[in-house]
């Protein structure tokens, strides 16, 4: 009878932690879409302040292109409107969250003004994002342009 208690007691907790755990999964991943949805829109608005607070020192940001850049050359992107982003439209956005650090993949229709040419495509994604003093930073972005067949 004991055993059987002691048994029951374990399952609770064991239910509990699983449920705490899968609220903090769920909270962490609306932080990491918050996270990239103020950095689309600091990228429009050219808020370089905003921006920066988002980025990681590490960056390494890719572009369609094949081209990279680090934080302070995308800061520098961004600012002089090299590339003028004018929208985002995120869509089938997967989070997969390993600790400290989140692997976000998914669809991304873009628009942008790029040697005075609008250009609108859709892009496939790879995001990392790295959690540090309790705010999510984008570590890396990799594009890719998607062709539907």
């Amino acid at each position: 009878m004991k055993l059987l208690k002691l048994f029951g007691l374990l399952l609770l907790i064991t239910s509990q932690f699983t449920i705490a755990q899968n609220d903090e999964t769920v909270l962490s991943e609306q932080q990491i879409l918050k996270q990239q949805s103020d950095r689309f829109s600091a990228m429009i608005d050219a808020d370089i302040v905003k921006l920066e607070s988002l980025l990681a020192d590490d960056l390494t940001y890719g572009h369609t292109k094949g081209s990279t850049e680090t934080k302070t050359g995308f800061i520098k992107t961004v600012k002089t409107k090299r590339i003028d982003y004018l929208s985002f439209i995120p869509r089938e956005v997967n989070v997969r969250i390993y600790e400290n650090t989140a692997v976000l993949t998914g669809f991304i229709d873009v628009k942008v003004i790029y040697k005075n040419e609008e250009m609108t495509f859709t892009t496939r994604f790879l995001e990392v994002q790295r959690k540090v003093n309790e705010n999510w930073l984008l570590a890396a972005w990799q594009p890719v342009k998607y062709i539907q067949n």
